[in-house]
């Protein structure tokens, strides 16, 4: 009996928090939704850049097939641009060699962007069938499949490329969330600011102080990944610059967690909300190709997914600063965002 008078008391106090309730109720039902909505579809306008070194019947036979499939966008390209894999603008690219003298004879060689692990496989099945559905003597064709890479990649490193801001999330956002709110339940922030400290000093210390904690764990998990399993790691002043945005934006989007939280089991319940679905929408569970014709367009609302992709880009398809400068810009503009509407809730709240 006492067990059960202190689980009524434990759940009156929770119920009476109604923004922690929303916070739990909600949770389940837009993670699920969001798995649902990313794994909607087989993937479809999958961006191919198609060569055809010496167009003939057959050849053409095989662009009409390719061109018919559902699952791909063909461009036609006269060489291959590495550049429009760099950027994500191709998935891969075909290219076509054959000779249909008497039987078709020839190769054809697709060139995978490294950064779209599950597309690959896709883009293979689908040059297959276009031959088989063009040709019976398919021992006369040879396809290939490679990355075009520079580099020497491992199926780990498209992971490990999106952990290194992840690990940097995970941490961050749960120490910046309940930065204000353990002031706030202690009774210690509101007198933060009867100190000769100005509330510019106190919201500016509290965050460089979670940023140098953040620079901190990045430089760690990098490290730790690279020691233990060897990942590649493209330009490293590039990744330097991702992993500072992305522990800059981590700590402003703590902050303003923490500015609309009252309670410290809110904020954390409310980063972890945040961090799920940050990691959900960076295309580390499944590529934009097969979520839900709109749902690409939200994924593209979370900042993290700009720092994950940039990330890959350099560290698997050796990309530089053009290649991925909108992405830098994209995620310092959600930065600039999350810390005015930090400063302006905190500053409210703290007159």
């Amino acid at each position: 009996m006492k067990l059960l008078t202190i689980a009524y008391y434990e759940l009156k106090r929770l119920i009476r928090d109604y923004r922690l309730i929303i916070i739990i109720i909600s949770q389940p039902i837009v993670i699920a939704l969001i798995v649902g909505l990313l794994s909607y579809q087989d993937p479809k306008d999958i961006q191919i850049g198609l060569i055809d070194k010496n167009p003939n019947n057959y050849s053409n036979q095989i662009s009409q097939e390719l061109k018919e499939n559902d699952k791909f966008q063909i461009k036609e390209y006269s060489k291959v641009d590495d550049e429009e894999i760099k950027n994500g603008r191709i998935r891969a690219f075909v290219i076509l060699d054959i000779d249909d003298v008497n039987v078709p004879r020839g190769q054809i060689e697709i060139l995978n962007d490294p950064a779209g692990e599950t597309i690959k496989f896709f883009v293979e099945g689908g040059v297959a069938k276009a031959v088989a559905d063009t040709n019976e003597k398919i021992e006369a064709i040879n396809i290939s499949t490679n990355d075009l890479t520079p580099f020497k990649i491992k199926h780990f490193d498209y992971f490990a490329s999106a952990m290194m801001v992840l690990l940097i999330l995970l941490v961050v956002i749960n120490l910046s969330s309940i930065s204000i709110t353990s002031e706030r339940i202690q009774g210690t922030f509101e007198r933060l600011f009867v100190t000769p400290y100005t509330k510019f000093d106190v919201i500016f210390g509290k965050a460089l102080a979670q940023f140098g904690i953040g620079i901190f764990v990045a430089f760690v998990g990098t490290l730790s990944l690279y020691l233990m399993f060897g990942i590649n790691i493209g330009n490293i002043g590039l990744i330097i610059l991702i992993n500072a945005l992305a522990v800059a934006t981590s700590v402003t989007l703590g902050l303003f967690i923490s500015s609309i939280t009252y309670t410290v089991v809110e904020s954390v319940e409310l980063a972890m909300y945040a961090f799920f679905i940050s990691v959900l929408t960076t295309g580390i569970i499944a590529p934009m190709e097969t979520a839900y014709k709109y749902f690409p367009y939200a994924m593209k609302i979370n900042p993290f997914y700009y720092a994950v992709d940039a990330s890959r880009r350099i560290n698997m398809a050796n990309a530089s600063w053009p290649d991925i400068s909108t992405n830098i810009y994209i995620l310092a503009a959600f930065l600039l965002c999350f810390l005015m509407l930090s400063i302006l809730l905190l500053r409210r709240e703290a007159k």
